[in-house]
């Protein structure tokens, strides 16, 4: 069996026995229930399981959209690498092929949320003993909160947890990965959807539990002549969580938090006019629009920063001809409140809090070195950090990795279609690697958790 694979009921003893004396908690053994219903629906005969690979019209009738962990590398999900780590339990719960443990992995390792201070026990008692810790429990799904089933759900018998990956528009749907499902697969992506009728295997959760997750930043990619942003809600690979439309064209996609509200928004630039489109950013006072203006000459790169401190991000721009940096405070038109030169010409410039002091200084990437250059005034001088991280002529990349007041770098390899990010503000080896869509494309960093985006 390849460690790929899902290892279905076949716990070693050993472990079984090891995991019974320390106390680890698990859910109840289950078979994956169809109802008989649905079965004559989708096949008009007796209820029985199909084996028909995962992208058959078939399975995904029935909600699947891929099954073990290889398979589910294999068509774009992800299974966190799950299988070489499912022995080690997570949160106490029962280790190995258990819906507990993998969840407890999952919220822990990819959404980072903190361990709760009781033991959640059987998936059936989640949601209740969540609540009664302080946890919020509710009916309304978000990515990375747990989708949990009361026991005696209909199809589900002795309860279950699974994890929020995706949620439709307008809650039509939702996309869950899982472990202990029941059948031969055991670990898949089910995509679910609401209401009496629906053929699928999993009825809609009984309600959703919503572990406090930490601010940080995620990842993101834009399709260079398209105006679709897609944005993942983790420092991990998989499908998106969200797709977004921006302008069509040559545009340059914006990040930043214009509500001063903690969390990100989206914009874009467009390089012929230098016009900045922001999307739903304020104006004045608690006013919430669409801001369309122009700010410095055409054929800039564009800068977005909290220069002033007070939480909300302002715009600038960086001549690559002359190695300028012009900021602007509000999200108006106007002249530059600040302009200064900080290194050569032709860099690719940086904005970030790179001491956490909650202003963000500016910075600069080599592309012909790969070497990073940071300061924390906005004013010209010498660089508070200068190191190299990865190869040269990467994309580089600014964003809170760690979940802590300061930003941190990485970079976007366009060849391979992966992220490399950075904790530290020194050379060194990558502390994440995330492969999130294609090829080519242009990276995108943001805290996307509590915003409007989701």
């Amino acid at each position: 069996m390849s460690s790929d694979d899902s290892p279905g009921d076949r716990t070693p003893p050993a472990v079984a026995a090891w995991w019974r004396r320390r106390g680890y908690v698990g859910r109840h053994r289950l078979r994956r229930v169809v109802p008989v219903v649905a079965l004559l629906a989708v096949i008009g005969s007796a209820p029985v399981l199909l084996h028909h690979s995962s992208n058959t019209p078939a399975r995904q009738s029935l909600g699947i959209l891929c099954e073990t962990f290889r398979g589910c590398n294999r068509h774009g999900y992800n299974s966190y690498g799950y299988a070489a780590r499912q022995w080690r339990s997570y949160w106490r719960m029962g280790p190995g092929d258990d819906c507990t443990n993998y969840v407890a992995y999952v919220e822990s390792r990819i959404y980072h949320a903190r361990a709760p201070g009781v033991l959640l026990g059987n998936a059936g008692s989640w949601a209740a003993t969540a609540r009664a810790a302080g946890v919020v429990v509710n009916h309304w799904p978000s990515v990375g909160a747990v989708a949990q089933w009361d026991y005696g759900a209909p199809g589900i018998g002795g309860g279950h947890v699974a994890v929020v990956e995706q949620v439709g528009p307008h809650r039509t749907y939702i996309v869950v990965s899982q472990e202990h499902m029941g059948g031969a697969p055991d670990y898949d992506w089910m995509k679910i959807k609401p209401g009496p009728g629906v053929t699928q295997y999993e009825p809609w959760p009984s309600s959703f539990i919503h572990f406090k997750l930490p601010q940080r930043a995620d990842i993101g990619y834009f399709g260079p002549g398209t105006d679709v942003i897609r944005l993942r809600d983790s420092q991990a690979g998989g499908p998106a969580n969200t797709t977004h439309y921006l302008g069509a064209g040559r545009v340059i996609p914006l990040v930043g938090d214009w509500r001063g509200n903690h969390s990100d928004g989206l914009g874009y630039y467009v390089p012929q006019t230098g016009v900045f489109h922001l999307q739903r950013a304020h104006r004045s006072g608690r006013k919430i629009s669409n801001l369309i203006f122009r700010f410095g000459p055409a054929g800039m790169i564009p800068l977005v920063g909290d220069w002033t401190g007070i939480g909300r991000d302002g715009i600038g721009y960086y001549n690559p001809k002359t190695g300028t940096f012009n900021l602007r405070m509000s999200l108006t038109t106007g002249p530059p409140d600040k302009s200064f030169r900080f290194g050569p010409p032709g860099m690719v410039p940086l904005a970030g809090d790179w001491n956490g002091g909650a202003t963000d200084g500016i910075g600069f990437y080599n592309p012909r070195t790969g070497v990073f250059h940071l300061r924390n005034q906005l004013s010209k001088g010498a660089a508070y950090r200068t190191f190299r991280f990865g190869p040269a002529h990467m994309r580089p990349v600014v964003g809170n990795w760690a979940g802590g007041r300061k930003d941190e770098v990485g970079y976007y390899n366009r060849w391979k279609g992966k992220f490399y990010l950075r904790v530290r503000l020194n050379n060194g080896p990558a502390t994440v690697i995330a492969t999130f869509g294609p090829r080519y494309m242009i990276p995108v960093s943001g805290d996307w958790f509590g915003s409007w985006l989701t």
